[in-house]
């Protein structure tokens, strides 16, 4: 199943630029499913990428391009759907 970008970003006002790969935003029974090693590992290279690119643009984790992640991700090899 598909994790949102979002779950490891919070919101602009409450907290911009941070990354959250371990502490995803989800309810207790969505997050017991993700909490398996090869899950947070997906994860952490989702956010490493992303950081990328925000850093690569001067801008925030929250204004990355999904499509420009998304290509990336594929490329290292991830499924996105």
């Amino acid at each position: 199943y598909a994790v949102s970008y979002r779950s490891i970003v919070p919101k602009r006002g409450e907290c911009p630029n941070l990354l959250v790969p371990v502490c995803l935003s989800a309810s207790h029974i969505a997050y017991g499913s993700v909490r398996m090693e090869p899950d947070f590992m997906v994860l952490a290279e989702s956010a490493a990428l992303a950081a990328a690119l925000a850093i690569e643009a001067g801008g925030a984790v929250q204004d990355v391009p999904y499509g420009r992640l998304r290509e990336l991700l594929e490329e290292a090899g991830q499924i996105i759907t």
